[in-house]
């Protein structure tokens, strides 16, 4: 974009106003998402926990597919946010201020600020991981001559 006329920077701020909706609209399907995510391995934990032996590795299987998928949908979440803050700071670059950059720019000088996304995905991983050390227990307890206690 060249330089833009008054009657042209409002509508580029109506734009730039309805792009940040369209972002935030995102994160909270985002978080709804994440949420059901979340409801669904507690429910299979559940399930594993009253059942407990050789016939809940069908139920740990279809736990870690789950976050597999959980994973894939984080990602793509990352990139169309990623998108979507592109075009935002973009516009921003031919209006009076720019808060969505700045406050990134503020974010990344920050040693101690963590992406979201990296802390999302420790769910799914820590779920995974555990519905591993499930499935090991169960075989180890198998193998043993019993069911798992």
């Amino acid at each position: 974009m060249s330089k833009v006329s008054g009657e042209s920077k409002e509508f580029l701020l109506s734009q730039w106003q309805t792009c940040v909706e369209m972002a935030n609209s995102i994160s909270e399907r985002r978080d709804n998402m994440n949420n059901i995510f979340v409801t669904l391995n507690l429910a299979i934990i559940a399930a594993i926990s009253f059942m407990w032996d050789t016939k809940t590795i069908v139920l740990l299987v279809a736990g870690v597919v789950l976050c597999v998928v959980w994973m894939l949908f984080i990602k793509n979440f990352r990139e169309l946010n990623k998108a979507k803050f592109d075009v935002i700071n973009r516009m921003e670059k031919h209006l009076p201020a720019q808060p969505f950059l700045d406050e990134w720019d503020e974010l990344k000088k920050n040693k101690k600020y963590i992406e979201g996304t990296k802390l999302e995905r420790c769910f799914p991983i820590a779920f995974c991981l555990l519905y591993i050390a499930i499935f090991a227990i169960i075989i180890i307890s198998a193998g043993q001559g019993g069911q798992a206690a």
